[in-house]
């Protein structure tokens, strides 16, 4: 099956569920969020080469919710722009918005 979430349940113990991070900074700052929210877990680092590292936090069915939102939190600092070029993105924007403008004025001429 396809996921495309970083986090499954754990394929062997019942109730807890699997947070994975490929990048050391983000799994350092969803640790740091946890343990701010109090919540427990187990950390697991997969595989010793620092390229190919897995870092996978095991935690509990009770604290999933505020997992879930430290993982967004994650997601959300370490994101980046659809559209990273700055004259790129305004270009679209522009292009965007008269688009729009002449779909209003089309509409509104045919009243």
């Amino acid at each position: 099956m396809f996921n495309i979430t970083n986090y499954f349940e754990h394929p062997t113990r019942p109730g807890y569920y699997v947070f994975k991070f490929r990048q050391k900074d983000r799994s350092d700052y969803f640790e740091g969020l946890l343990k701010n929210e109090g919540v427990w877990y187990e950390l697991s680092i997969d595989n010793e080469d620092p390229e190919n590292q897995l870092f996978l936090f095991g935690i509990k069915l009770n604290d999933y919710q505020k997992a879930i939102n430290a993982n967004y939190l994650v997601s959300g600092k370490f994101r980046k722009k659809t559209i990273s070029n700055s004259y790129v993105r305004l270009v679209v924007y522009i292009v965007a918005i008269g688009i729009i403008s002449l779909a209003i004025i089309g509409a509104l001429s045919k009243t």
